[in-house]
């Protein structure tokens, strides 16, 4: 997965008091959501009007929002964005400049979206002023087996399950399995684990049945 990484200000000049984050889902959303939740819900009369609120974009002053898959962002948000990384005025009268942190991930090789025309290239140029390259989880040595240890009792409060652990045959396959789908498909083994298993600790016969491919089953 590619990260790019744009900040619109320095970091000398923020303001620690005034410090505030957001994650924003770009593919989950419509378009009009999306329209209405950065740059603001304007009224039905926008020259005459004035806007019913601003967006996260200018309430966030000082903060960070993460724009998560922004490489989904519909073309016409990746233009009012990109005159808003600018600072210049997105259509709102009197918004204000935009002192903050933009953080844009992707699981997809942006250059390639760039070249196919399906996002901007002035837009990624904003957004790729600091790029980070995260490795799929398969690369990552045990990781697999300590972001799971991390999950697992986060994933048993949520469901409202007594405190689990992982059988050690169960970790040894965490490290041997490709995990095709990264953290994501974790989480989902770990919370079909946690929902299916009839002990405090997760056999593998267990996560077999939930999860067939871990351990070379067909799941029929």
């Amino acid at each position: 997965m590619n990260n790019g990484t744009q900040s619109s200000r320095s970091a000398e000049s923020r303001d620690p008091s005034t410090e505030a984050g957001q994650l924003q889902n770009c593919a989950a959303a419509p378009e009009t959501y999306l329209r209405e939740t950065l740059f603001g819900v304007p009224p039905e009369d926008s020259q005459t009007l004035p806007w019913l609120q601003p967006g996260v974009l200018e309430l966030l002053t000082g903060g960070t929002i993460v724009l998560e898959e922004v490489c989904h962002l519909p073309k016409t948000l990746q233009a009012m964005l990109v005159k808003a990384l600018a600072q210049e005025p997105t259509g709102r009268p009197g918004a204000r400049p935009l002192p903050l942190w933009v953080i844009g991930t992707c699981n997809i090789d942006m250059n390639r979206a760039v070249r196919g025309g399906y996002f901007r290239p002035d837009l990624f140029r904003q957004l790729a002023g600091v790029r980070i390259g995260m490795p799929p989880l398969r690369e990552c040595g045990d990781d697999a087996l300590i972001i799971a240890t991390w999950l697992l009792p986060r994933i048993c409060a949520q469901h409202h399950r007594p405190l689990m652990a992982l059988a050690p045959e169960v970790g040894q396959r965490f490290l041997e399995y490709g995990w095709p789908g990264s953290v994501r498909e974790l989480t989902s083994v770990l919370t079909r684990a946690v929902l299916l298993s009839a002990g405090p600790v997760i056999s593998a016969e267990e996560v077999g049945r939930s999860s067939p491919p871990l351990f070379g089953l067909s799941g029929d």
